[in-house]
């Protein structure tokens, strides 16, 4: 005849406590059909019986058997837990038609605590803007079936994780996963644990939030205070610009790099009851000179507009001055044609040519 409890075990007062005990006694020839578990507070004050009118005032309605006395599980749970609990305990078993022993020498006392463990908050504390952050709480405690209610001060995907320690303690792990942002930086990440009856702690750690170029858009990804970055745009139609997800300024220095013309396709000729209209749009830099011509000579423009690296020339004539009109453009880097069929209904067709000035 034996039993198994800690010499001691601990609990935060007004949440819950598991004794956790087993025993072991001869088995009979007879398989038994009735046990009966009773557990005593200084070997004479019963503390839980399946008769409650057996138990003490104090502990009556406080403590159940959460063991199958079956399976030899003898442990034992108060609800709530008073700061007077701290017994020492003893178990006993009582064998329907075989035997019935008490465990006076395996004794387990109570640590009854009036605040809560610290929490164990682990996160990384310096980061990169839009990284994946994992930050895991953990609090040790004694209520299986009420643990601590673990919240975070970031927003995030939390989740829960329960584990059986030693001594009746459980570890409740709460881990958040978010994406870092600038509004992080040197801001507290705050773990708080709420107990049944009010009693909370809390844990915070301030994260450092840097800066982050992406890999995809230049290189060096990381720039510090202070630093020259170059980037080399080849071709004209690419769109750029600079921008950061840090709370600094910065300033972007744009230089031109030469260029031949290029009449862009949007050019055309146009026709209505009298009149027509030529647009020739060019790109380059520096800027182009553009004019018109037809096979006898050049034409006057109507209006030109400038856009930067852009020149607007139009080009306004009654009907019948010609089928077919060019447009010229040229800078200190090459030139550039395109020819138009003008039609009597409607936009013409186009046709070019660029060379370029060695």
């Amino acid at each position: 005849w034996t039993a198994e409890v800690p010499d001691s075990v601990s609990g935060l007062e007004g949440s819950c406590i598991v004794i956790p005990c087993s025993f072991n006694y001869p088995e009979p020839k007879i398989k038994p059909s009735e046990f009966t578990g009773i557990w005593f507070k200084d070997t004479s004050e019963v503390i839980y019986h399946p008769d409650s009118s057996n138990v003490i005032t104090d502990y009556r309605g406080r403590t159940e058997l959460v063991g199958n006395l079956r399976q030899k599980n003898c442990s034992l749970r108060i609800d709530p837990l008073h700061s007077s609990d701290k017994g020492p305990f003893t178990f006993r078993i009582e064998i329907k038609d075989y035997n019935k022993a008490s465990y006076k020498y395996d004794r387990v006392s109570i640590a009854v605590r009036d605040s809560p463990d610290p929490l164990s908050l682990s996160v990384m504390e310096v980061v990169k803007v839009g990284e994946e952050v994992s930050a895991s709480c953990s609090v040790s405690h004694s209520c299986p079936s009420d643990p601590p209610l673990i919240t975070w001060s970031h927003s995030g995907t939390p989740s829960i994780q329960s584990q059986q320690q030693t001594k009746g303690q459980w570890e409740e792990t709460s881990t958040l996963t978010f994406r870092s942002s600038n509004a992080d930086n040197n801001q507290p990440l705050v773990c708080t644990a709420a107990y049944r009856g009010g009693k909370r702690v809390k844990s915070s750690k301030t994260l450092t939030v840097k800066c982050k170029w992406p890999k995809y858009l230049i290189h060096p990804h990381v720039v510090t205070k202070g630093h020259v970055m170059s980037v080399y745009i080849i071709l004209r139609q690419y769109s750029f610009g600079c921008s950061t997800t840090c709370s600094v300024k910065i300033k972007l220095f744009i230089i031109l790099i030469p260029d031949p013309p290029e009449i862009k396709v949007d050019s055309a000729c146009t026709s209505d009851i009298s009149m027509v209209t030529c647009l020739c749009i060019v790109d380059s830099e520096p800027p182009s000179t553009v004019e018109w011509s037809l096979p006898a000579g050049h034409l006057p423009s109507t209006r030109v507009e400038m856009h930067g690296s852009v020149t607007m020339v139009s080009l306004q004539r009654a009907l019948g001055f010609s089928e077919t009109v060019h447009c010229h453009a040229s800078n200190t880097q090459g030139n550039a044609t395109l020819s138009f069929t003008v039609s009597t209904n409607g936009k013409g067709n186009s046709w070019g040519s660029v060379s370029l000035m060695n």
